[in-house]
């Protein structure tokens, strides 16, 4: 019936092509790769597979202050839990850096406890019901990124209460996907 792999939506997707359960779930295209290399998957998978838990990193604390001329101070307590590490067992990190945006700066404290993570794509959605579903009970925004570290990329998702939120997630799920698995 259709002969790509993205029917328009509002359409039914054919037995041969397999949809994305994020468009199923949101009524809403995600990036192209995205979507492929997510077709076929439930939403549970998917949520666990681009939005891995916080357990190896987990922002404890992240507050900023304005500096003037675009630049923000920042601070976080980043708790970190390397693959070997027992579960429940963090080290944790306070860590500043000034910068002009919440991802830039928790790009450069992700750096500096070694899970460097560059972003290549950014896509964001704000949260509407669709479907009786919304991104979360109490998320209403979702990012999805795809990120980079030398020769690895991954696709990663987040959620949050605010458009920072679900930056943030998607960048720690990032680092999460391209370093501790």
């Amino acid at each position: 019936m259709y002969p790509t792999a993205n029917p328009p939506l509002g359409h039914p997707a054919t037995s041969a092509t397999p949809t994305c359960p994020f468009t199923e779930r949101f009524g809403r295209r995600p990036p192209r790769g995205f979507a492929a290399e997510a077709a076929g998957l439930d939403w549970r998978t998917l949520v666990d597979t681009y939005a891995p838990s916080s357990d190896h990193f987990h922002l404890a604390d992240f507050s900023r202050r304005p500096l003037g001329r675009g630049i923000t101070a920042y601070e976080a307590i980043l708790a970190t839990r390397a693959p070997g590490d027992a579960a429940g067992e963090f080290t944790a990190h306070r860590l500043t850096t000034e910068s002009c945006g919440d991802l830039t700066a928790m790009s450069d404290m992700l750096g500096r406890v070694g899970a460097r993570t560059e972003i290549e794509q950014f896509h964001q959605y704000e949260g509407h019901r669709h479907g009786g579903h919304s991104f979360g009970d109490t998320e209403s925004w979702c990012t999805i990124l795809r990120a980079g570290c030398g020769r690895r990329e991954t696709w990663a998702l987040g959620f949050g209460q605010t458009s920072s939120e679900a930056s943030i997630a998607a960048l720690l799920s990032a680092a999460t996907r391209l370093h501790l698995r």
